[in-house]
């Protein structure tokens, strides 16, 4: 029998409950819900609450939601104090991710000098902080160097940089994709300083001017698998299946998927590892649901849904589904 069909829309809303949690340190997301006058809560349940210098300032978020991000003019800035023996236990030689979802104020012209997003203690001093200079996202690691993105960035869109230490070695992810990655050795330790947004970290310079969403900081090293499914929540697209991926009695089963906001065009695969370097089937399509134009035979197969936010950039895909045909 065929699986009955559902069309359902869904409006997307990162929030504490879809990020991972095992791990985290300290989560903003910048809404209504979670601002009260100056102070700006941690949804990590460690109480790490921002104070800003200023009223904090609320805009629409990447997903037209109405004051769900924090409007940054460069003339004020948000902390919070951690504990010492916190910090030592974020930083030191262990191992770490840290993200945010950004978009610049400037669209067009090139940006000179440097504006400091968020982080820890001095930038170019065994701080760790999250920077634009000169159009690009560079990760501070303080004495230990910096890493940049290769292009700017600078563009007036929402992105997603994160920065993971694992086992001795930084890489540096924009939009879920490797940019750039190194060594680090050595301590890397802010020394007692408060987390700080919007402004250098000790001094009051390089002020940030842009939208901020989703701070965010894991006492642990994220896989790019990893990754690649957190930038899906953060980006809203990770896709909701409709149809009940289970097992199917007949051949060429149908499958539906809710929309995914923002998305021009999806990739529909099908394939019998989780891999999916061989796929057995492979279709771009711009629909929401599908009936697999070919039998398959019996056994064990896996699905994944691919989306594409505009005509140039390649399918992002998340993550795969098991199904079994009988």
């Amino acid at each position: 029998m065929k699986p009955a069909l559902l069309v359902a829309a869904i409006f997307f809303l990162a929030s504490a409950d879809a990020i991972p949690k095992d791990g985290l340190r300290f989560y903003y997301t910048f809404d209504q819900q979670n601002t009260v006058g100056s102070t700006v809560k941690d949804l990590s349940g460690n109480g790490y609450n921002l104070t800003s210098s200023a009223s904090v300032q609320l805009a629409a978020d990447r997903f037209s939601n109405a004051n769900s991000a924090l409007q940054m003019d460069g003339t004020y800035y948000l902390s919070a104090v951690l504990p010492d023996s916190t910090v030592h236990a974020m930083t030191d030689t262990n191992d770490f991710t840290f993200g945010i979802m950004f978009k610049t104020s400037v669209n067009s012209a090139s940006m000179s000098g440097r504006m400091d997003i968020a982080g820890m203690g001095d930038p170019y001093n065994t701080g760790i902080f999250l920077s634009m200079t000169n159009d690009q996202v560079r990760v501070f690691l303080g004495n230990h160097g910096y890493y940049d993105t290769p292009d700017s960035l600078n563009d007036g869109k929402w992105h997603s940089a994160i920065a993971v230490r694992s086992q001795g070695a930084v890489f540096l992810y924009i939009d879920g994709k490797l940019v750039d990655q190194g060594a680090v050795t050595g301590t890397i330790y802010p020394g007692q300083v408060p987390l700080t947004i919007g402004k250098h970290g000790t001094k009051n310079e390089s002020y940030y001017s842009g939208l901020l969403d989703d701070v965010f900081y894991y006492s642990r090293a994220f896989s790019a698998g990893d990754i690649s499914l957190l930038y899906g929540v953060l980006s809203g697209q990770t896709v909701s299946f409709v149809t009940p991926l289970d097992t199917f009695r007949i051949s060429r089963p149908t499958f539906a998927w809710h929309p995914v906001k923002n998305t021009v065009a999806y990739a529909f695969e099908i394939g019998d590892d989780s891999l999916f370097a061989n796929p057995t089937l492979s279709l771009p399509l711009e629909d929401t649901t599908i009936t697999v134009p070919q039998a398959l035979s019996a056994g064990r197969y896996f699905v994944r849904v691919g989306c594409n936010a505009d005509d140039r950039s390649p399918f992002l895909f998340v993550n795969c589904h098991p199904f079994v045909v009988k």
